[in-house]
């Protein structure tokens, strides 16, 4: 993490990436918390989550400020569901529901959101 909390970048090229360095486990708990401002189309990392191009600093503190208090499990994709061992056997909101509860990190999104946040252009 940034000394003074996290950053988020526009570049020239109008792209926006807030870079948490939470970790892909808590970037996926921010994805999903805060999913009206993450980039649907493109998928985060362990060190970034790209934002829709349109939000700006005042949206930003209006979508993030209860966020702490209502963080979301990340999505879990078919794909997943599938690659399961006893797939077979279970039903898939339970399949699901235990694997987004093993890949969130709820703690650590709670920290960056309580963590300053900067617009910074490049």
């Amino acid at each position: 993490m940034h000394p003074g909390g996290t950053l988020i970048v526009r570049e020239d090229e109008g792209d926006l990436r807030w870079w948490t360095w939470a970790g892909f486990r808590a970037n996926a708990t921010l994805t999903a918390t805060l999913s009206e401002l993450a980039d649907p189309v493109e998928r985060f990392d362990a060190c970034s989550i790209r934002l829709r191009e349109n939000v700006t600093p005042a949206a930003w503190r209006a979508l993030t400020a209860d966020a702490a208090d209502r963080l979301c499990l990340p999505e879990i994709h078919e794909k997943a569901l599938d690659g399961l061992k006893f797939n077979a056997a279970l039903p898939k909101r339970l399949a699901a529901a235990t694997l987004a509860a093993r890949l969130a990190d709820l703690d650590r999104a709670a920290a960056v959101l309580s963590e300053p946040t900067r617009f910074v252009i490049t």
